[in-house]
């Protein structure tokens, strides 16, 4: 069985290269349904009192949350480990992997992963829903699923994990060759 390692990032901006990954959480999933374990840690900026916090109006993290942080290089190497084998999980995968990627390469680290799956790419390949927003908190109210908390990087993991499922549904994928269509390598 394919194990699922469903993850979420909050950054302090857009931009891989000067931006800081401030809070990093996986889900994992035996199969696309079994939660079995969660992990998350904050993530202490690489300049530390320079680097801004971007829109903390958003995110809610603070300095003080960041100050005894692991470091980045810790985090990645973390973040290796765990997901070792998986396929990654992501509402806009290409976010999140492009900030994880950027940061192994200034750590050397390599990822070893069977590919990722991107959450909001299967909701907008869903027929007939062209004109309905695809926000991870749109899919949970249509889902009817709680989500207690957006732009937290554990409750956006959680929530991706639990969307998954129905939109696995939604494209008639139920076994592991199914899922595999989706896999981007």
């Amino acid at each position: 069985m394919t194990r699922l390692a469903v993850l979420d990032l909050e950054t302090s901006g857009l931009d891989v290269e000067h931006d800081a990954i401030l809070q990093v959480a996986i889900v994992f999933l035996d199969g696309p349904t079994a939660s079995s374990r969660e992990w998350s840690s904050y993530i202490r900026p690489r300049r530390r009192f320079t680097d801004s916090l971007g829109p903390t109006h958003i995110h809610g993290i603070t300095r003080r949350q960041l100050m005894f942080a692991h470091s980045e290089k810790w985090a990645v190497r973390r973040v290796a480990e765990l997901t070792s084998g998986c396929v990654v999980v992501a509402h806009n995968a290409a976010f999140d992997m492009g900030f994880l990627r950027a940061a192994a390469r200034r750590h050397g680290v390599e990822y070893s992963w069977i590919g990722s799956l991107c959450t909001l790419a299967l909701s907008r390949r869903r027929a007939g829903t062209a004109q309905r927003s695809h926000k991870l908190t749109s899919l949970c109210e249509e889902f009817a699923m709680p989500f207690p908390r957006a732009h937290h990087a554990l409750h956006d993991a959680r929530a991706a994990a639990g969307v998954l499922p129905h939109l696995l549904r939604a494209h008639a994928a139920t076994t592991e060759a199914d899922l595999m269509r989706y896999v981007m390598r």
